[in-house]
């Protein structure tokens, strides 16, 4: 590779590092893992290129917002001429970082947005998502939680578009893929609304499973209700970037000994120990000294991926690297036990996701959580990877997007 090759990552703000309200300590933990992560690919990365004699660096910026987030794009482009760029923490950063890469024609990873808007109707060509959609997430919930015996699911959704999708998106994996499995109620909570309610009604549906579609925060309120109301059935919630960390899994428990220390789904877990990601876990912990959480690990990769489509691709020409990441036969190691492809229909990551349980009385951090499940199995001898993997997730009939 020849000239200046550079990378751009757009992190969260480590501004509420020292917050104390559960947001901003849940905030900051993604934050913190973010920027940990872009750390240390920049530190692996610049060094790889520095043995094949390659000007490499990566430029890291903090923004928040649709705008400030665009503008950080933009003076990436300009001033560091990247080639690529690696963010989106929520789905309105990401839409705004979608619409950027579309019209500057710079590849963009999404590594923190799950909203099946962006594969969908809000889909560019030029964007590949490394996090996981929420078609994905739903689909393993499923699988794990049903094949347990848990058919009468509860729903705490949020008053939001994107909480709406996933729960009708929740609601079509129950009836098309897992018969005998119904959603027996469900409640709307306004973002720091009143929960009092909901043990009462999750006591009176019946349930043996409630689903909390909801922010990482109030997920926590709902489950210290839920305690409080004497409710007997298993919880889980959306695997929000917040919920990904080991910040989360504590305040879970703390929020309710019972209930908050039941199974958790994730992209990513620090106690994943084959595949090579025993080492990566490893070389994180012995740096930072902690457990990796998702949104590191998410960065890390997307780093990977646009250094790996420059080099093997021989171009950090963004229009080759855009060809090189979407090509049929381009395939990423994530450290997941087999090489990975992005979907052509929708630009998602194919992979598989695991299930963690969190530790009732352990106060190590990296203890506190362990994994107990991964979905789907990509071990088995004589199938498809991809075939396999697609498991989880829209699949090309039905996708609503025009890439």
């Amino acid at each position: 590779l020849e000239g200046e090759v550079r990378i751009g990552v757009i992190l969260p703000p480590t501004g509420a590092l020292g917050a104390t309200s559960p947001e901003d300590r849940l905030a900051a933990a993604v934050a913190r893992a973010a920027a940990q992560g872009a750390h240390m690919a920049a530190d692996e990365f610049t060094f790889n290129a520095e043995m094949l004699g390659i000007d490499f660096a990566l430029v890291t910026v903090e923004a928040a917002g649709a705008d400030a987030v665009s503008a950080a794009a933009e003076s990436l482009r300009t001033e560091h001429d990247v080639f690529g760029i690696v963010g989106g923490f929520d789905s309105v950063e990401a839409e705004a970082l979608s619409s950027w890469s579309a019209a500057a024609g710079i590849p963009f990873i999404n590594v923190g947005a799950s909203d099946d808007r962006l594969r969908n109707e809000l889909c560019e060509a030029t964007v590949f998502h490394v996090e996981p959609s929420a078609a994905m997430y739903l689909d393993a919930m499923a699988g794990w939680y049903v094949r347990s015996g848990l058919r009468n699911w509860y729903f705490v959704k949020g008053a939001d578009e994107e909480s709406e999708a996933q729960y009708q998106r929740a609601l079509e994996t129950l009836r098309e893929r897992h018969f005998g499995a119904r959603s027996v109620g469900e409640s709307t909570l306004e973002s720091g609304g009143d929960v009092g309610e909901l043990a009462d009604m999750v006591r009176h549906a019946t349930a043996d499973l409630v689903v909390l579609l909801v922010s990482a925060s109030d997920q926590l309120r709902v489950l210290t209700a839920l305690e409080d109301g004497g409710v007997e059935a298993m919880v889980t919630g959306f695997p929000y970037p917040e919920a990904e960390t080991r910040t989360f899994y504590a305040a879970s428990r703390d929020a309710a000994p019972r209930l908050g220390t039941g199974h958790r789904i994730s992209a990513w877990e620090a106690t994943l120990d084959a595949y090579g990601a025993r080492e990566l876990n490893a070389r994180y912990r012995s740096v930072y000294g902690e457990p990796m959480d998702a949104s590191a690990w998410a960065v890390y990769q997307g780093v990977k991926m646009l250094y790996d489509s420059a080099f093997f691709g021989g171009s950090h020409d963004p229009t080759d690297v855009i060809a090189y990441l979407g090509g049929e036969q381009s395939v990423f190691d994530v450290w997941k036990g087999i090489g990975t492809t992005f979907r052509t229909w929708d630009g998602q990551l194919r992979q598989s996701l695991y299930l963690a349980k969190i530790d009732a009385t352990i106060e190590d951090p990296f203890a506190l959580a362990s994994l107990v499940g991964e979905l789907p199995a990509i071990y088995m001898p004589g199938t498809d990877p991809a075939e396999r993997l697609d498991q989880l997730g829209d699949l090309a009939a039905q996708s609503q997007c025009a890439r």
